[in-house]
């Protein structure tokens, strides 16, 4: 399990109880095992936590126009459908990382 499926439990009106310390947790919005950091103190509703993580903090990226943008243009190219055609060198770097993810477990542990 991964904390992004604990996030989007929460987002779906789901009783999450992390074992460790994802990002989500401290904020009285999940039963947690283990105590937060100290500078969680504040008490976000579930909306407003969304808010910060879906459109305050990342920065987005618009394939098309190769700019930053804010979110809503990131919504739209997915509605819209429209996609740069990602090239050669992407293609190529794209099978690199398959070739680099076979041998994943020489360097991770566990």
């Amino acid at each position: 399990m991964t904390s992004l499926l604990g996030f989007e439990a929460l987002l779906r009106g789901v009783k999450v109880t992390p074992l460790g310390v994802p990002f989500y947790a401290g904020w009285g919005l999940t039963q947690d095992k283990r105590t937060a950091p100290a500078w969680r103190k504040a008490r976000p509703e579930l909306l407003g936590l969304a808010h910060a993580v879906l459109i305050d903090y990342p920065r987005y990226f618009d394939p098309i126009t190769r700019q930053p943008c804010p979110p809503e243009v990131v919504v739209e190219r997915l509605i819209s459908g429209v996609q740069p055609n990602p090239g050669l060198g992407n293609r190529a770097l794209a099978k690199l990382q398959g070739v680099f993810a076979t041998y994943a477990h020489l360097w991770r542990r566990g």
